[in-house]
């Protein structure tokens, strides 16, 4: 049986497939209503140290082993690309400085999590969670700073709930 490093390396940058043996490749590939319906797909595009409550197949990697990931240039390039698809699946992008903005989509593509708190405030957790131990800490604060941003625009303050746990996520003090 493979590690779960082994699988999430496998995964996220070489052809390896996930529980339901689908590929990185397969799963960038679905569009925007794939992945607002699929919920499987999440904890290993953005792996965790911690089992998720919602996957049990998702690998779950030692502090040690994501230090080993965040080292592979191939596993890197596989994050990268997944990070640049749900960028795009909630409206953003990520330009060439590596500031994250919203997207020419971002009417159409921001109703599904600007507004009000859901499944997808989860998913923002791992994501940032996720990028810190993969060695994408810039681009998790980077992430974190439009995320606060539209949150504090477009949500009450009841629903902004969130933030505190994004600011936790990166260790930021609130």
């Amino acid at each position: 049986m493979a590690s779960a490093k082994d699988l999430i390396r496998n995964y996220l940058g070489y052809d390896g497939m996930d529980h339901r043996q689908r590929t990185l490749a397969q799963s960038l590939a679905w569009d925007d209503d794939a992945l607002e319906s699929t919920h499987d797909f999440i904890q290993w595009w953005f792996p965790l140290p911690e089992p998720s409550a919602y996957n049990g197949h998702s690998p779950v990697a030692s502090l040690a082993e994501f230090d080993e990931l965040a080292n592979d240039e191939v596993v890197r390039g596989g994050v990268e690309r997944a990070l640049r698809r749900i960028l795009s699946f909630y409206g953003l992008r990520q330009q060439a400085s590596g500031r994250i903005e919203k997207s020419s989509d971002w009417d159409s593509r921001s109703q599904n999590w600007a507004f009000r708190q859901n499944h997808n405030d989860l998913r923002m957790t791992r994501i940032l969670k996720s990028l810190c131990l993969l060695g994408y800490r810039a681009q998790a604060q980077r992430l974190f700073v439009i995320l606060e941003e539209v949150i504090q625009q477009t949500r009450e303050p009841c629903d902004q709930v969130p933030l505190r746990y994004w600011r936790e996520a990166l260790s930021i003090p609130s």
